[in-house]
Protein backbone atom coordinates (compact mmCIF):
# COMPACT_ATOMS: atom_id res chain seq x y z
CA UNK A 1 0.00 0.00 0.00
CA UNK A 2 1.38 3.31 -1.09
CA UNK A 3 1.29 6.40 1.17
CA UNK A 4 -0.79 9.15 -0.23
CA UNK A 5 0.61 12.73 -0.23
CA UNK A 6 -2.18 14.14 1.94
CA UNK A 7 -1.36 11.58 4.74
CA UNK A 8 2.10 13.17 5.17
CA UNK A 9 0.46 16.58 5.31
CA UNK A 10 -1.97 15.39 8.03
CA UNK A 11 0.94 14.03 10.14
CA UNK A 12 2.77 17.36 9.88
CA UNK A 13 -0.40 19.27 10.71
CA UNK A 14 -1.00 17.09 13.78
CA UNK A 15 2.60 17.75 14.93
CA UNK A 16 2.09 21.48 14.47
CA UNK A 17 -1.15 21.39 16.53
CA UNK A 18 0.70 19.53 19.31
CA UNK A 19 3.43 22.21 19.29
CA UNK A 20 0.76 24.93 19.53
CA UNK A 21 -0.85 23.20 22.52
CA UNK A 22 2.50 22.84 24.32
CA UNK A 23 3.32 26.51 23.71
CA UNK A 24 -0.13 27.60 24.93
CA UNK A 25 0.25 25.52 28.11
CA UNK A 26 3.70 27.04 28.73
CA UNK A 27 2.32 30.55 28.28
CA UNK A 28 -0.57 29.81 30.66
CA UNK A 29 1.88 28.43 33.25
CA UNK A 30 3.98 31.61 33.03
CA UNK A 31 0.88 33.76 33.48
CA UNK A 32 -0.26 31.66 36.45
CA UNK A 33 3.12 32.02 38.18
CA UNK A 34 3.10 35.77 37.57
CA UNK A 35 -0.44 36.14 38.90
CA UNK A 36 0.40 34.06 41.98
CA UNK A 37 3.37 36.29 42.77
CA UNK A 38 1.28 39.42 42.24
CA UNK A 39 -1.47 38.12 44.54
CA UNK A 40 1.12 37.26 47.21
CA UNK A 41 2.56 40.79 47.01
CA UNK A 42 -0.94 42.30 47.28
CA UNK A 43 -1.62 40.12 50.32
CA UNK A 44 1.61 41.22 52.04
CA UNK A 45 0.91 44.89 51.32
CA UNK A 46 -2.63 44.57 52.65
CA UNK A 47 -1.39 42.88 55.84
CA UNK A 48 1.22 45.60 56.40
CA UNK A 49 -1.36 48.37 55.86
CA UNK A 50 -3.75 46.71 58.33
CA UNK A 51 -0.96 46.37 60.92
CA UNK A 52 0.03 50.01 60.40
CA UNK A 53 -3.56 51.14 61.01
CA UNK A 54 -3.82 49.00 64.16
CA UNK A 55 -0.52 50.38 65.41
CA UNK A 56 -1.61 53.98 64.87
CA UNK A 57 -4.87 53.36 66.74
CA UNK A 58 -2.90 51.85 69.63
CA UNK A 59 -0.56 54.87 69.65
CA UNK A 60 -3.47 57.29 69.76
CA UNK A 61 -5.16 55.34 72.54
CA UNK A 62 -2.01 55.12 74.68
CA UNK A 63 -1.20 58.80 74.14
CA UNK A 64 -4.73 59.84 75.12
CA UNK A 65 -4.54 57.70 78.25
CA UNK A 66 -1.33 59.39 79.41
CA UNK A 67 -2.16 62.95 78.33
CA UNK A 68 -5.56 63.04 80.04
CA UNK A 69 -4.26 62.27 83.51
CA UNK A 70 -4.79 65.10 85.99
CA UNK A 71 -1.13 64.88 87.01
CA UNK A 72 1.89 62.85 86.03
CA UNK A 73 2.93 60.61 88.91
CA UNK A 74 5.48 58.48 87.12
CA UNK A 75 8.00 58.89 84.35
CA UNK A 76 7.24 55.75 82.36
CA UNK A 77 4.20 53.65 81.57
CA UNK A 78 3.94 50.17 80.13
CA UNK A 79 0.65 49.14 78.56
CA UNK A 80 -0.73 45.61 78.44
CA UNK A 81 -0.41 43.82 75.11
CA UNK A 82 -3.53 44.35 73.01
CA UNK A 83 -5.59 41.57 71.45
CA UNK A 84 -3.90 42.46 68.15
CA UNK A 85 -0.47 41.67 69.64
CA UNK A 86 0.60 45.32 69.96
CA UNK A 87 2.86 46.39 72.83
CA UNK A 88 3.16 50.02 73.89
CA UNK A 89 5.17 52.10 76.33
CA UNK A 90 5.21 55.80 77.18
CA UNK A 91 7.74 58.11 78.79
CA UNK A 92 7.01 61.45 80.41
CA UNK A 93 9.77 63.96 81.05
CA UNK A 94 9.79 67.54 82.17
CA UNK A 95 11.20 69.94 79.60
CA UNK A 96 12.28 73.54 79.74
CA UNK A 97 10.70 75.47 76.92
CA UNK A 98 11.18 79.18 76.41
CA UNK A 99 9.06 81.75 74.62
CA UNK A 100 10.49 84.12 72.03
CA UNK A 101 10.85 86.65 74.83
CA UNK A 102 13.07 84.16 76.74
CA UNK A 103 10.46 83.43 79.40
CA UNK A 104 10.42 79.92 80.85
CA UNK A 105 7.25 77.92 80.28
CA UNK A 106 6.96 76.11 83.58
CA UNK A 107 5.31 72.70 84.10
CA UNK A 108 5.74 71.58 80.48
CA UNK A 109 6.11 67.88 79.81
CA UNK A 110 7.16 65.89 76.76
CA UNK A 111 5.26 62.65 76.29
CA UNK A 112 6.55 60.03 73.88
CA UNK A 113 4.66 56.84 73.13
CA UNK A 114 6.18 53.88 71.29
CA UNK A 115 4.13 50.98 69.96
CA UNK A 116 5.37 47.89 68.19
CA UNK A 117 4.27 44.56 66.78
CA UNK A 118 6.45 41.50 67.21
CA UNK A 119 6.38 38.21 65.39
CA UNK A 120 7.94 35.83 67.88
CA UNK A 121 11.25 37.41 68.89
CA UNK A 122 11.44 39.65 65.82
CA UNK A 123 10.02 43.16 65.76
CA UNK A 124 7.88 43.59 62.66
CA UNK A 125 6.76 47.20 62.90
CA UNK A 126 7.42 50.12 65.29
CA UNK A 127 6.02 53.63 65.39
CA UNK A 128 6.38 56.55 67.81
CA UNK A 129 4.42 59.69 68.57
CA UNK A 130 5.17 62.60 70.87
CA UNK A 131 3.50 65.69 72.19
CA UNK A 132 4.03 68.46 74.74
CA UNK A 133 1.58 69.05 77.57
CA UNK A 134 1.12 71.70 80.22
CA UNK A 135 0.32 70.07 83.57
CA UNK A 136 0.29 72.48 86.51
CA UNK A 137 -0.47 69.78 89.12
CA UNK A 138 2.47 67.54 88.15
CA UNK A 139 5.78 67.58 89.97
CA UNK A 140 7.92 65.09 88.10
Amino acid sequence: MKARPHDAFNRRARGFVLLEIVMALGLCALLAVGMTQALEQISQTSKLARQEAQLLRALDSALAEVVHQPEFKQASYRFARSDDGIDAAATVERVELFTQEKMLLDKMYRIQVDAWITDGAEEVLRRSIETYVYSPQSNL
